[in-house]
């Protein structure tokens, strides 16, 4: 704002002066409800949190559009949460439109012109070194998401990405392909032993990634350490343990324990 102070009567200044000052503060208080909206749901204070959050981002504040849309998924309100996520992301802000991405390749529902949107989206992340995008890149082409084709070439590469930068998603993923894939040069039980170790060392508690180092187990051939880790596998997933491990679960895991028992290793098809 630009006045000539001698063409301007002190009454108007005053105004002036108002004016600004109430601008200023109301900057502020934005400022300070996105600060307090990032450090409540930071610490899991999401009472609280919401409350700034809410303020912050109906003045169109990105971050907390995010993380308002993150607790109304975790609450059960999906469309809500849904609402504020796709807000975040139009005003730009990164983890928003990551969240927008993934959804994306998830999606059985998008079309195909915006599934490769999405592939395009999430190679960008992950070559400018996002070890999170890189293990999506992974899984893109281990599951075939977004009607890629399955690679376990392609996908063993971004993982090893991820890897490289200590993912343990990635490495877990990475150590499931090393175990399975006979006849193939990526086929490593030793290097997938080693992998799933690192991340069972991390996560002792995951029978998701306990499984996969019983299979790397019996990959090499040890299959005394494959039933004893898978053992511990089904221990975990008892519904006493596990309150979301379903029946369906159970049974691939108890499939598992019974080809190890007979010394008999898994040959799933990693090309479906």
């Amino acid at each position: 704002m630009i006045f000539n102070l001698y063409k301007t009567t002190a009454a108007k200044v005053a105004v002036i002066a108002s004016v600004c000052l109430a601008m200023l503060s109301a900057c502020g208080e934005d400022d300070q409800h996105a600060n307090l909206c990032h450090t409540h749901f930071k610490t899991g204070n999401y009472q609280v949190a919401m409350k700034h959050c809410k303020v912050a981002a109906d003045n169109d504040h990105g971050e907390s559009q995010y993380y308002l849309g993150k607790m109304f998924l975790e609450s059960g309100k999906a469309e809500a949460g849904h609402q504020w996520i796709e807000r975040s992301a139009a005003e730009g802000y990164k983890k928003a439109v990551f969240h927008q991405t993934v959804g994306a390749l998830l999606s059985k529902e998008v079309d195909e012109r915006s599934a490769g949107k999405a592939v395009k989206k999430m190679q960008t992340f992950a070559e400018a070194g996002d070890d999170v995008a890189q293990y999506w890149m992974g899984n893109v082409f281990l599951f075939g998401y977004a009607g890629q084709k399955n690679s376990p070439n392609e996908a063993a590469y971004w993982y090893q990405l991820a890897v490289d930068q200590g993912n343990h998603r990635a490495m877990n993923n990475l150590a499931w392909i090393k175990a399975l894939a006979r006849d193939s040069d990526l086929f490593d039980p030793e290097g997938a032993i080693e992998l799933a170790k690192k991340v069972t060392a991390k996560y002792p508690k995951s029978h998701g990634y306990l499984d996969t180092l019983a299979a790397a187990y019996a990959a090499q051939g040890d299959f005394g350490k494959a039933v004893e880790t898978q053992e511990r596998v089904l221990a975990l997933a008892e519904p006493s343990q596990c309150e979301h491990c379903s029946e369906h679960l159970l049974e691939y895991y108890q499939e598992h324990l019974n080809l190890y028992r007979q010394k008999k290793s898994l040959e799933e098809d990693l090309v479906k």
